[in-house]
């Protein structure tokens, strides 16, 4: 911690230096904001993730750059340095595992993890997995099977899917691809646009034994998943 304080008070004086005003920085070691500026007309008020302790130079100029007000919104470089480091936290510890549910009325998705962590990779992820939702079938334009929470390495699927209607070859898929998230992680090209499925992740996706039935399972049944009429 003595460590961090010094290297956040050598990071406020030369943000200080380059911005020829006051700071007030606050280095945070939350889940959620990883930077955040209030301008003040005497101050400028600054909350960075600790990842900033460590950023190389090029990412401290351009973020220089933004707080003098030289750039209008955060640059390439600042975006993909966070997406980048954010792949790489690791809050897991922060679980209560006692609160996961994996074992549903049709599917343990505990067990298909399993499965698939033995089947598609040689070096097996260590990240958890649990139900989310309630089940309950509404009309919707959306609907989200999957999420993947990349400080917690928790994989999220929607109960919705636990149900006889959904065949089990569409729940392995959906938490296969949950559990590419974490090996081909999103990034941020030179334009500053965010990619979430990159080439990488679309060619390791394919290599799930059903990938092509699962597709064709939900262009077949969109109609009767968005209308609640399973």
């Amino acid at each position: 911690m003595f460590h961090n304080n010094l290297h956040a008070l050598s990071l406020q004086e030369k943000l200080e230096n380059e911005l020829g005003k006051k700071l007030k920085l606050k280095i945070n070691d939350n889940r959620s904001t990883m930077l955040s500026v209030k301008w003040e007309a005497d101050y400028t008020k600054v909350s960075l993730h600790k990842m900033f302790l460590k950023a190389p130079q090029n990412i401290m100029q351009a973020l220089a750059c933004y707080l003098k007000g030289e750039h209008k919104v955060l640059a390439p470089s600042i975006k993909n340095y966070i997406e980048t480091q954010v792949s790489r936290l690791d809050y897991s510890h922060e679980l209560d595992l006692s609160k996961l549910e994996t074992k549903g009325k049709f599917y343990d998705i505990q067990k298909i993890y399993t499965n698939l962590n033995q089947e598609y990779f040689d070096e097996p992820l260590n990240l958890h997995i649990t139900w989310f939702g309630d089940g309950q079938r509404k009309k919707c334009n959306r609907i989200t099977f999957g999420l993947f929470h990349d400080p917690l390495r928790l994989i999220k699927i929607n109960r919705l899917l636990d149900h006889r209607e959904f065949p089990e070859f569409l729940v392995s898929y959906v938490i296969y691809h949950e559990m590419v998230h974490y090996v081909c992680p999103a990034f941020v090209d030179k334009k500053g646009q965010k990619h979430i499925h990159s080439k990488e992740f679309k060619e390791v996706e394919k290599r799930h034994k059903d990938f092509y039935r699962a597709q064709q399972w939900i262009r077949d049944h969109k109609n009767d998943i968005f209308n609640a009429t399973f």
